[in-house]
């Protein structure tokens, strides 16, 4: 798969030739920038007068290229991924509705139990002190955490987090959040899509209105990396809403360095790893199989 994200915020005519996404400009249609489709995982159209051709939409499809839409407030809105290209999509599809509620409440305990040991991981590296209720707690989690470690979690990561801060309020905080996470929901259900899986039917959300189910049970390990950015790019910024070098630095988590399965690999490739020891997991029904992020530790 691709490795590049491609942000495009101008005016501008996107069409395909000999394998390369063609980009001009609408102010100057007499220049062209071109890149290969097969180096490419996401575009982010971040302007309302893009366009794109017919042919260019279909073979981002085929190459496996997640593009997103953005609304007025420039967050992403809309998310455009193949169709079911895997070449055994009625298999794993099958075995992915068959999945038993022990194998799923497994899957969703290490998904919580990761993502709180996460959370502690950003806490020791922003604040320099290891935070032992998030740390006991990752360790609690039980299969499908009935006792609810997630939430408890949460509570004791947002205040240690940042000062005076509630998620859901206006601030640049919140908005440099939604964004990043908007961004890694909709490369998790890209990898999901390509390793066979339907988006919509999750392990433990199952909100029939959402499409994105299983990407939103999947992210969850995922979040603290943006979440670090964020403590360390936007604490002290004057103005309120993203700007262009603000979703950059944001967009850059994905080639962050993480650990996974005694590697260090960038996240985008972790995403990737994700979904694809997911799928082993499925078929093996073991839910030991599924492999998740580690955000790095502090080195000395």
């Amino acid at each position: 798969m691709g490795w590049r994200v491609v942000h495009i915020s101008k005016d501008s005519y996107l069409r395909f030739k000999n394998h390369q996404l063609v980009y001009k400009a609408s102010d100057n249609i007499n220049e062209e920038i071109t890149l290969p489709l097969e180096d490419i995982a996401v575009i982010i159209a971040d302007n309302a007068e893009i366009n794109f051709s017919s042919v260019l939409l279909r073979e981002l499809a085929n190459y496996g290229i997640a593009l997103f839409t953005c609304d007025a407030s420039h967050i992403p809105n809309g998310l455009f991924l193949p169709f079911h290209q895997h070449s055994r999509y009625s298999e794993i599809l099958a075995l992915q509705i068959n999945w038993g509620e022990p194998f799923k409440k497994r899957i969703w305990q290490r998904v919580v139990a990761q993502k709180i040991a996460n959370q502690a991981a950003v806490i020791e590296k922003v604040h320099g002190t290891r935070h032992h209720r998030l740390l006991k707690l990752s360790q609690s989690v039980l299969s499908g955490d009935p006792d609810n470690c997630e939430a408890q979690a949460a509570r004791e990561y947002w205040d240690n987090l940042f000062a005076n801060f509630r998620r859901g309020h206006e601030d640049i905080k919140n908005k440099a959040l939604n964004y990043g996470y908007a961004i890694l929901r909709g490369c998790v259900a890209r990898n999901l899509v390509a390793s066979g899986f339907l988006p919509a039917l999750g392990l433990h959300h199952a909100n029939n209105l959402n499409a994105f189910n299983l990407a939103d049970d999947m992210i969850e390990p995922f979040r603290p990396f943006i979440d670090e950015i964020v403590f360390h790019q936007f604490q002290n910024l004057e103005h309120t809403d993203l700007k262009p070098v603000d979703k950059q630095k944001l967009l850059a988590v994905l080639s962050h360095i993480c650990a996974f399965d005694q590697e260090q690999i960038t996240l985008l490739k972790a995403i990737e790893r994700t979904a694809e020891t997911l799928q082993k997991a499925t078929r093996e029904k073991d839910h030991s199989k599924l492999i998740l992020p580690k955000l790095l530790q502090i080195t000395t």
